[in-house]
C-alpha cells in the first residue's frame, strides 16, 4: 500500500511543470497593451478652471469649447476690420493644449482670406489665450497629455 501511495505521489509531482521557467517579459506585456491602446481618446479633456466642477466627459468638453469660442468671438467682435470686399469663408485654426496646460497656436489654413485678416485672427487668438481662465491639461491613464484641436471659425463680412 505504501508503494502505491509513493507511486501516485511520484506521478503527481512529475505531472506538475516545475521544470519550465515562465517568465513574464515586460516588453511583451507592453506590446500587447499598446495594441489595445486607443491613442485618439483621452480620459478627461482639457478643462478650464470654471469647468472644473463638471465630471461628465461630454459636458466638460462642451464647457471647454464654449469657453474658448465665446472669448474668441467676443475679442473678434471688439476688433472690427475694414475690408474692400465681401468675405464669407471658414478659417481653420489648429492648436495644441500641452501637458502643462498651455495653448500653442498651430497652423491656420485658408489661403483665400486676406493675409491681413489672417494676421488679425492670429493676434486675437493669442490675446484670447492670455485672457482665458487657468487651463488644466487632458488626462490619459492618470497622466497629463498633449492634445490637438481643430477650431473652425466662420469669417463673414458684409459690404
Amino acid at each position: 500500500m505504501k508503494f502505491y501511495i509513493n507511486y501516485i505521489l511520484f506521478l503527481v509531482l512529475l505531472s506538475c511543470d516545475f521544470t519550465s521557467n515562465k517568465e513574464l517579459i515586460v516588453d511583451d506585456l507592453v506590446s500587447d497593451d499598446l495594441k489595445t491602446f486607443n491613442w485618439n481618446d483621452v480620459d478627461t479633456f482639457p478643462r478650464f478652471q470654471n469647468c472644473d466642477t463638471i465630471v461628465d466627459k461630454e459636458s466638460n468638453f462642451n464647457c471647454f469649447v464654449n469657453t474658448l469660442t465665446s472669448k474668441l468671438q467676443a475679442n473678434l467682435i471688439d476688433n472690427p476690420v475694414v475690408v474692400n470686399s465681401s468675405i464669407s469663408d471658414t478659417l481653420i485654426i489648429n492648436f495644441n493644449v500641452t501637458n502643462k496646460g498651455h495653448i500653442v497656436l498651430g497652423k491656420m489654413s485658408n489661403e483665400s482670406l486676406i493675409s491681413d485678416l489672417n494676421l488679425l485672427v492670429d493676434s486675437i487668438f493669442k490675446i484670447t489665450v492670455l485672457e482665458l481662465p487657468k487651463l488644466y491639461p487632458a488626462i490619459k491613464r492618470g497622466q497629463p497629455v498633449n492634445t490637438k484641436f481643430i477650431l473652425p471659425i466662420l469669417i463673414s463680412t458684409t459690404q
